[in-house]
């Protein structure tokens, strides 16, 4: 009988480190998005480090590219006098739903040529009118170059 009574202890003993070392589990395989959040404030400081100089303006209700997605307003600005959106996202899941959020508003509507960059939380739509077989995009590689600079997170 009191083999029993041990034997139990010792499953007991079992399961509680089982379930801590399931629970170690969990919380390590979280992950932490504050220090691999992006801010508008990080993108416009970065490109124009890079040499890309931005004009904060506002443009009036009704844009398709400053719509607002998943509750998100984009910072406007311009960029060589064509608008420039800038999307911060609290995720990258986000970022993903406002996508198709985006290509749903916009569905029935005959778009201007526009370019899409992704940084983590960061959406970024750069309406810049040009013909895509005209040839390479105005500040297009700058920008690419310039979100690549960020650091992983």
């Amino acid at each position: 009988m009191e083999e029993v009574k041990n034997h139990q202890g010792e499953v007991n003993e079992l399961r509680k480190i089982l379930n801590l070392c399931f629970l170690l589990l969990l919380v390590s395989c979280q992950t932490v998005s504050d220090s691999s959040h992006i801010t508008e404030s990080d993108v416009v400081q970065v490109l124009q480090e890079n040499g890309i100089q931005l004009v904060e303006v506002d443009f009036p209700s009704g844009n398709a590219y400053g719509s607002e997605l998943r509750n998100v307003l984009p910072g406007t600005y311009l960029l060589n006098e064509k608008p420039f959106f800038i999307y911060e996202f609290e995720n990258e899941k986000d970022i993903e739903k406002g996508i198709r959020e985006f290509a749903k508003k916009t569905e029935t509507m005959e778009l201007v040529s526009s370019s899409l960059f992704e940084k983590r939380n960061i959406l970024i739509f750069y309406v810049h009118e040009q013909d895509f077989d005209s040839g390479e995009i105005p500040f297009e590689k700058e920008i690419q170059e310039s979100l690549d600079r960020i650091s992983e997170g």
